[in-house]
């Protein structure tokens, strides 16, 4: 047994293969943003959320083996407007008391179309509701680590994030930019 490994391993350095397992990277929340926009009277309003962390494994070349799970807390969401804040923490939207974090979770990774892109199946979950999205995002190295950035449309009403309205858009549109180190 030992002796195969070590071939194995001597064929690999004569051959140039390399194996390197990928590295688990974290989102390093200060430097990256998690925004939304929503229109309400049909004027934008955005609004961004932090308490960013989780665990990405991602390496561009075998984009397929990676994975990622990642957070924010709802309790941090911020609109510009202290009580409108307090609402949306409240029961009829957010119910940031019972569901303090908001989950994204990928499956199905793979290589987009374009150079740097990808495509993954992103497992949003809010409130205890889980929804399955494509997510169309750009990855390469940054600042030390890896950045990520993309963008999805969800319907809020999906979530249970609010009720019937007339002046509330259904569609919320999440924006991203993700810096993960180790």
């Amino acid at each position: 047994m030992m002796k195969s490994v070590m071939i194995t391993v001597l064929f690999m350095v004569s051959f140039g293969i390399q194996y390197a397992p990928a590295q688990v990277l974290h989102p390093v929340d200060a430097e990256s943003r998690v925004e939304f926009i929503i229109n309400n009277f049909g004027s934008p309003v955005k609004g961004s959320f932090r308490g960013l962390k989780g665990n990405i494994v991602f390496d561009p070349a075998h984009a397929s083996a990676g994975s990622m799970e990642v957070s924010v807390e709802a309790t941090t969401i911020e609109t510009g407007i202290n009580m409108r804040n307090r609402h949306l923490r409240g029961d009829k939207y957010f119910a940031v008391e019972q569901h303090p974090r908001i989950l994204v979770r990928a499956g199905n990774i793979r290589a987009g179309k374009e150079p740097g892109t990808y495509l993954m199946d992103a497992a949003v979950t809010i409130k205890s509701t889980t929804r399955t999205i494509p997510l169309l995002f750009r990855a390469g190295p940054f600042s030390g680590g890896m950045l990520f950035q993309g963008s999805f449309t969800i319907n809020r009403r999906d979530f249970k994030v609010g009720g019937g309205s007339i002046s509330l858009s259904d569609e919320v549109t999440v924006q991203l930019k993700v810096l993960a180190k180790d």
